[in-house]
């Protein structure tokens, strides 16, 4: 009973409708950073001065910390037609600097820091391992007793659990499943209790919309 009135509570916090307002500007802002196309042409410039291209151009909120010593990188990059996500990994990963979405904001920080800074999520996915079943109607077989007997036309085998657990990692965090000690991926009754940074999280919610849209 303790149980069920935890997972009712974080239901609730999941689904309230501010948490659903800040779900869907995290959304808008990580479908602009995939879409949006940009031609660029930085030479030495430094990452605050990336951030402020991007946040007058694409007119996305950008909030720099400074421990991402953004004085001391000099980015060059010249290209056409690319988004904003590939701009950010291009110039950022070699220096080990990432970028996470939270609250409709980018924030550019060391990745340390984003191994550090883990959410937890409550992602339902009951629809995706009991999906409605056209159950078959049922065979009536005469016996030699001058009975009848009772079966089902399908085998009474229990159906494989769907491996969306697997799925999920395959295609998400790469190894920070392995290398990140406080993330971590469970299902309970249909739930997904996920352990992980923003970025991997929202990777998650793609991965489970994908599964939903060809289920």
């Amino acid at each position: 009973m303790k149980h069920a009135t935890i997972l009712a509570a974080a239901l609730v916090l999941a689904l309230s409708p501010a948490a659903r307002a800040q779900d869907d500007a995290n959304k808008t802002l990580e479908s602009r950073l995939r879409s949006l196309r940009l031609d660029v042409d930085f030479k030495d410039f430094s990452v605050a001065q990336v951030a402020d291209f991007i946040r007058e151009v694409a007119d996305i909120n950008i909030v720099v910390d400074p421990a991402a010593e953004v004085e001391k990188h000099v980015l060059t990059l010249k290209a056409k037609g690319v988004t904003i996500r590939a701009i950010l990994n291009l110039l950022l990963k070699p220096y080990k600097i990432g970028y996470s979405v939270e609250d409709g904001v980018l924030r550019i920080l060391p990745e340390s820091k984003l191994k550090a800074k883990v959410e937890f999520v409550i992602i339902d996915v009951r629809d995706l391992l009991h999906p409605i079943r056209d159950f078959p109607g049922v065979e009536i077989t005469l016996v030699d007793a001058g009975g009848s007997a009772f079966s089902p036309t399908d085998s009474d085998a229990a159906r494989a659990e769907f491996p969306i657990i697997e799925l999920v990692k395959a295609h998400t965090g790469a190894k920070t499943w392995e290398e990140n000690e406080r993330a971590s991926i469970n299902l309970q009754n249909g739930l997904l209790f996920v352990r992980q940074t923003a970025e991997v999280i929202a990777q998650v919610r793609r991965v489970v919309g994908y599964l939903r849209q060809y289920k």
